[in-house]
């Protein structure tokens, strides 16, 4: 009898392996992955529909800003200096008579 007791009051104390927030946890993780994976997807396409060889791009055009990035980080790190380019799509103006009022 004192074993049972003993095997019941070991089962009741040490509870579940597995807890329900960690489920939920794992889950959300998961959410995140995808989302993220989403994410970089559509940024991939819609860089690939701006750059597409075909007609079906918007009229415009990609000009690249660059300037030359100080070797020095906004904490004080020295840094080698680099010269940046960021690629901007400048659309095409409208033509005559095809704007609103």
């Amino acid at each position: 009898m004192r074993a049972a007791v003993a095997t019941v009051a070991a089962l009741s104390l040490a509870g579940c392996q597995s807890s329900p927030g960690g489920a939920e946890k794992r889950s959300v993780d998961e959410g995140y992955l995808l989302g993220a994976a989403d994410a970089v997807k559509q940024l991939y396409w819609a860089k690939q529909a701006l750059e597409a060889p075909d007609g079906s791009r918007p009229d415009g055009r990609v000009e690249y800003y660059t300037w030359e990035e100080s070797g020095v980080a906004r904490d004080g790190r020295r840094l080698a200096p680099e010269t940046v380019a960021h690629p901007v799509f400048i659309p095409s103006p409208a033509p005559a008579g095809t704007q609103g009022p």
